[in-house]
């Protein structure tokens, strides 16, 4: 099969990229694949290479919507053959919550689309379902965020501790992990209260992928949570140093329907504390050591795992969402698609 992966697919950093680049690395093990990348897109030696190369599926990454829908056309159409085109649901499309929902189309997009989507959006969320379908999509439900299950691993104890010592984390706290930017859409602010409420160490490791808010970072800082910036390729031993992760995040524009750092989490066997949000409830349930809570219950939760009477089996709940399963009920989507 020859896949021609659209995407951004410089220092994986965020979402998208991570995305991209495992799609892309997986692939290239059984499949012919080219990468499209995003921010080549106006250079007339990417879109040759890509007529050249002459792809049976032409898949676009970072999300749905009108614009990349047109887009995937026109690759469709220069590449001269019998292309099949599949997009992602949005993949955090929107930069601020002042352009509204996350799902929300004007009037003239929803006219629009059923004129140039692409022949199969995926989905994995009970929301982006709906709406597609709606829209007058092909859609199909498959989770496609994913987890490397060999660098997000259990540490030994012993190891916590060594991690705790080379970060100046107090060995003796409870550590309570977040990954995700500093901004206020992330719902951070209530790190804060964590923060005086649970006597524990939250750290909070931002992306640099959006620039921090000087105000919530300001303020996270003053209440003690401490907060890391710019891209570390060493993430996992964060994950490797604390207790427990929390997902504060209530409004979709702060993430992905299912965010990898979750996934990231419980690879590494941490309790999950977490909204209700995107594609979550429709994965796991609240056992295991993922719970669900309003974000006023977070410190509840947190209490009931410091008392160490909650069985943590986290890692077994992530072990279906490995990049190579993944990537292998992604190239059976491919499959049924050519031949429908």
């Amino acid at each position: 099969m020859k896949i021609c992966l659209v995407g951004h697919f410089s220092a994986p950093d965020e979402a998208r990229k991570v995305i991209a680049h495992q799609l892309f690395q997986r692939a290239s093990k059984d499949h012919d694949v080219e990468a499209f990348d995003l921010t080549r897109w106006s250079s007339v030696d990417t879109w040759r290479r890509m007529k050249l190369f002459g792809p049976d599926v032409v898949h676009y990454i970072p999300g749905a919507s009108p614009l990349s829908f047109l887009f995937t056309r026109a690759l469709q159409a220069y590449a001269g053959k019998e292309t099949k085109t599949v997009t992602f649901s949005a993949l955090n499309p929107f930069q601020s919550p002042s352009y509204g929902p996350y799902y929300a189309f004007s009037s003239a997009s929803k006219r629009a689309i059923p004129l140039m989507k692409t022949d199969l959006v995926v989905v994995q969320s009970d929301q982006a379902e709906r709406t597609y379908r709606a829209l007058g999509c092909n859609v199909k439900y498959s989770v496609y965020s994913g987890v490397d299950l060999e660098k997000f691993r259990p540490v030994p104890s012993s190891d916590k501790e060594k991690l705790r010592l080379e970060y100046g984390v107090d060995p003796e706290k409870f550590v309570i992990l977040h990954v995700g930017s500093v901004r206020k859409w992330r719902n951070v602010n209530h790190l804060i209260g964590i923060q005086k409420e649970a006597d524990a160490q939250v750290i909070l490791v931002g992306r640099s992928t959006t620039k921090n808010e000087k105000d919530v970072e300001q303020a996270l800082r003053k209440a003690g949570v401490m907060v890391t910036n710019g891209y570390n390729p060493k993430i996992a031993e964060f994950y490797g140093l604390a207790d427990c992760y929390v997902f504060p995040t209530t409004t979709t524009v702060g993430s992905i329907d299912v965010p990898l750092s979750i996934l990231e989490a419980m690879a590494c066997n941490l309790p999950v504390v977490s909204t209700r949000f995107g594609g979550l409830p429709r994965m796991f349930g609240e056992k295991g050591g993922f719970f669900y809570s309003d974000t006023a219950n977070f410190c509840t939760k947190i209490r009931a795992l410091k008392e160490g009477n909650i069985e943590i089996c986290t890692r077994r709940l992530a072990r279906p969402y490995s990049w190579d399963n993944i990537a292998n009920n992604l190239y059976a989507i491919y499959q049924d698609l050519l031949e429908a």
